[in-house]
């Protein structure tokens, strides 16, 4: 049996290992260092720890002068509180300038289901890939939580990390795979239907495929953790091939990764109908994490699902 990854904890650890390597890298805090998991990073390096409390709007302002002085600051908080809380802040002092920040937006998605829609965030990368310069990436499992912060402290410029909270699944084997900023990744090979996912939906898409293929239909999963810049040479010529396209998120159906996607496409001669899956925009349902993926079929189940509708 595979283990899930707690994906704080694979933040913690690559944290405090570049630290170690890169003293210019700083914290910032905003009463969120232990649940984002900056601790063992503040216990090592004291000095290089700023807290501001709950106030996310200064956190991003500091972080923006810190970085024009060769710093590289790592603000990590709740996904909404930084994302929409600081949103001017973001756009301004750091989108516009292209300062070096790198903001983490701890449980990304219905990852807080229990706390309600104040916690949940399924409108931030929406509202992320208005910001100029920024580079928005959503790791899936244990290694690209890894990979995320590793390729974002070697990338110059803003760079937003959408965390996942809960244990984690790996998406396939880490000495099979080769990740960077602007590519995808195929996952698993399938000539009938194309599923293009990101994040923690990469996962269930693998299961999804699975249960397709128990039905006599073999999907092709595509994972994006890099929402933008998207690959958009390969996006193209992979839709060419396909009469459906599925596009799968843990986040509202309205200007996320599958609206990005259909963006490109529109432009495009003799391309597949693109069905976007992902949560309908306003929901407020509350509850256990997989119980409100179920509701919103975002499931291996659920999405496997749907699926097999669109193709009646």
């Amino acid at each position: 049996m595979v283990n899930r990854i707690d994906p704080r904890k694979t933040f913690e650890t690559t944290l405090l290992e570049l630290g170690k390597s890169n003293e210019n890298i700083l914290a910032v805090s905003c009463d969120s260092a232990k649940g984002a998991g900056m601790s063992s990073f503040i216990n090592e390096f004291p000095d290089r720890y700023i807290e501001v409390g709950i106030s996310e709007q200064n956190g991003v302002g500091i972080c923006s002068g810190l970085s024009q002085v060769d710093f590289i600051p790592i603000i990590a908080v709740i996904t909404p509180f930084l994302t929409m809380r600081a949103y001017e802040q973001i756009r301004t002092d750091i989108g516009y300038i292209n300062a070096n920040v790198k903001l983490v937006g701890s449980g990304g998605g219905l990852a807080y289901s229990t706390l309600g829609f104040t916690h949940e965030a399924i409108e931030d990368i929406a509202v992320m890939r208005t910001i100029p310069n920024m580079t928005i990436l959503c790791p899936g499992d244990g290694y690209e939580v890894d990979q995320a912060l590793r390729l974002a402290i070697e990338h110059e410029g803003p760079v937003y990390i959408r965390m996942p909270r809960h244990g984690l699944l790996p998406i396939r084997a880490a000495e099979n795979r080769n990740i960077e900023i602007g590519k995808s990744e195929t996952i698993v090979e399938g000539d009938d239907v194309l599923i293009l996912a990101t994040g923690t939906m990469v996962r269930e898409a693998v299961d999804a495929a699975k249960e397709l293929e128990a039905s006599g239909i073999k999907a092709k999963v595509e994972s994006f953790m890099t929402v933008k810049p998207i690959d958009m040479e390969k996006l193209v010529d992979l839709c060419k091939s396909y009469e459906h396209i599925f596009t799968v998120e843990e986040h509202s159906k309205t200007a996320g990764f599958g609206s990005s996607v259909a963006e490109i496409l529109i432009s495009e001669k003799d391309m597949g109908q693109v069905h976007i899956l992902g949560v309908e925009e306003g929901s407020t349902r509350v509850g256990p994490y997989r119980e409100i993926l179920e509701v919103y079929g975002l499931t291996g189940e659920g999405i496997a699902k749907s699926i097999k509708e669109k193709l009646k």
